[in-house]
């Protein structure tokens, strides 16, 4: 001990001394409370498909809620982030009268909060967060906050039974012709339409599963 206070002073050394002995009076602060639950995704290429992020939101939705019911948790604010293609974000919120760790009712609320936002320039970001935490859930005695029957996620979801999309990869699309893949990732494949043969054409992003959209074989090609 004379030792530590001659080398750190007497506060210091005391302290340090005491630790080493495993004696500490300090209070004891528990884990931190978890105020919120989110999840997000950011995207290479702007999004303008409306029908795309109510995809992505639905399964954010679904993501988050399936953690509220891990951690024994339900919410009653929704929130949505959406950062659009000049970087300006948005947070837009609503509250419901008691909480909730029903995806369907989470995505449901974020879509209702989306639709009421300009994304015609396109989005980078998307996400969807509940906050106002409680370990219960009170069941709604007057049907104000009747939740909609859980139904099936959109394919969207069940990507890993789809083909992967490899950056560079040849696709055609059945709209759109043929093209070729230039990024991937997060539930979205984003696809410049263009070949050798023909100049650089549009960049479209689609859900990884979009049935519209099919890896390219040397048999599609136009028999002449």
């Amino acid at each position: 001990l004379d030792e530590l206070v001659r080398l750190v002073g007497k506060a210091h050394g005391t302290g340090l001394h005491a630790l080493a002995r495993a004696q500490d009076d300090r209070a004891v602060e528990p884990e931190r409370e978890t105020k919120s639950i989110s999840s997000e995704g950011t995207y290479d290429t702007d999004l303008t498909d409306r029908s795309l992020m109510e995809q992505l939101l639905t399964r954010q939705a679904s993501d988050v809620a399936t953690r509220l019911r891990k951690h024994g948790l339900s919410g009653r604010t929704v929130t949505i982030k959406v950062r659009l293609h000049d970087f300006t974000t948005l947070n837009r919120s609503t509250t419901l009268p008691s909480p909730t760790d029903n995806g369907a009712t989470v995505a449901r609320l974020a879509r209702g909060l989306l639709a009421d936002l300009d994304t015609s320039g396109g989005v980078r970001l998307l996400g969807v967060g509940v906050s106002g935490l409680a370990d219960w859930i009170q069941e709604d005695l007057f049907g104000e906050t009747e939740e909609e029957p859980e139904a099936p996620l959109p394919e969207i979801t069940r990507a890993r039974d789809r083909p992967g999309w490899s950056p560079g990869m040849d696709v055609v699309h059945d709209d759109l012709g043929q093209g070729w893949v230039w990024g991937s990732g997060r539930g979205v494949v984003t696809v410049r339409f263009e070949t050798a043969q023909t100049p650089a054409g549009p960049v479209r992003s689609f859900a990884i599963d979009d049935p519209a959209l099919h890896p390219w074989r040397p048999e599609m090609d136009p028999k002449e």
